[in-house]
């Protein structure tokens, strides 16, 4: 079984006690091994020589002066991969946080009661990053790359274009149904008969074409409009909050 690791940045010890009391009682309750460790400020938590989290929980307000949203953008950059979850006790941050990937924002007098349903989407999370796929170029390549990295999907004649975050398009002969069989249903969805996207790195989506977040457009066929609409607002529900 796989170890979570969370850590806690807030400046309220009474809120960092309970909180790993609450996790604790959680993961005891699941059957799910955590391993937390709680900070009282950003910088006490990035000098800390700590393995790269899975998990943030962090609040907003770190202090009179201090933004959990700042911690949270340096902590994209130490640790790309780690998972956040803002806690607050004002619903007025709401909006604030949107400048920021996360993954739940709540109140801390609901913290408990959303645990389950905030740890059950960090494993859905974690299970999709660690998902590989694994390709055969047409100049007979090997390579596996995190499924979370692969942006969208192009078939055109014999071949289909495998576009990869930070990285260079790859041609392999596999057609789409193929490829999109070993890649997460709940994350990639068919949008035209030559045409893939993974809908995390969707930006904008229209009836007849969807951009993504590194400025390409695909084109969004009538056949699959209904579907990438349906697949796109299910995909919503999971991730904004």
């Amino acid at each position: 079984m796989r170890t979570i690791r969370a850590v806690i940045c807030d400046d309220e010890q009474a809120w960092r006690s309970y909180a790993e009391r609450a996790l604790a009682a959680y993961a005891l309750k699941a059957g799910v091994e955590l391993d937390v460790h709680s900070h009282a400020s950003g910088a006490e938590l990035l000098a800390a020589n700590i393995a790269a989290p899975d998990v943030l929980f962090s609040d907003i307000k770190l202090g009179p002066s201090r933004s959990g949203i700042d911690l949270v953008r340096q902590v994209a950059q130490v640790w790309p991969s780690c998972q956040v979850v803002y806690v607050t006790n004002y619903l007025r941050y709401a909006p604030d946080v949107y400048s920021t990937e996360h993954l739940w924002f709540v109140l801390k007098d609901q913290f408990e009661e959303r645990l389950p349903e905030v740890m059950e989407k960090l494993g859905r999370q974690l299970d999709d990053a660690g998902r590989m796929l694994t390709l055969e170029t047409i100049d007979r390549t090997y390579l596996s790359v995190p499924c979370s990295q692969v942006i969208s999907l192009e078939r055109r004649g014999r071949t289909t274009t495998v576009f990869i975050e930070d990285d260079e398009p790859r041609l392999v002969a596999d057609r789409l149904p193929s490829l999109l069989e070993r890649l997460p249903e709940r994350l990639f969805v068919r949008c035209h008969g030559s045409f893939a996207v993974n809908l995390d790195h969707v930006r904008i989506l229209t009836a007849d074409a969807i951009t993504m977040d590194d400025g390409s457009r695909v084109p969004v066929s009538r056949r699959y409009s209904r579907a990438v609409r349906e697949r796109y607002l299910d995909w919503a529900d999971d991730h904004i909050v």
